[in-house]
């Protein structure tokens, strides 16, 4: 079975959308940056919630909402 990477568009990213995003999952940004989740971290900030989506060796991924 073949898994294909979710696609994470900031500027139209919800919170369901990145509440299904887990552990293990393949995602990749408008930008290019890809990679299999390792770990995941919510900060609550003000009134936005803030996900960073680590990537092991290829960086992470910060997406506001």
């Amino acid at each position: 079975m073949d898994k294909y990477a979710t696609q994470i568009k900031r500027s139209s990213a919800n919170r369901n959308q990145l509440e299904k995003i887990k552990v293990g999952d393949f995602v990749e940004d408008e930008f290019g940056k890809s990679g299999k989740v390792s770990e995941i971290e919510k900060i609550c900030y003000s009134k936005e919630l803030h996900y960073y989506f680590y990537l092991g060796k290829s960086g992470t991924i910060l997406v506001i909402v």
